[in-house]
């Protein structure tokens, strides 16, 4: 019996979440716009403190992973 021929993977590896991958970028856009604009609209509605710095938190690492994953690529090109 054969074995079915392995699925392609990204350059990564790990299917576009590694250091380089668009993945890895489109979810750091989604997780820094996300949690930004959380975090503006739970002050203005009222929300906790902890759920208010929970949004911006997220927001940060969000911005963080996006920075990191356009240095990478600067760095790669």
């Amino acid at each position: 019996m054969t074995r079915p021929p392995a699925k392609a993977v990204g350059r990564s590896g790990r299917g576009g979440f590694g250091p380089l991958g668009s993945r890895m970028f489109v979810l750091g856009v989604c997780a820094s716009v996300g949690g930004i604009a959380g975090a503006i609209r739970g002050v203005t509605d009222g929300m906790g403190l902890l759920k208010v710095l929970g949004l911006l938190v997220v927001g940060v690492l969000g911005v963080m992973l996006t920075v990191g994953c356009v240095m990478t690529y600067a760095r790669q090109r």
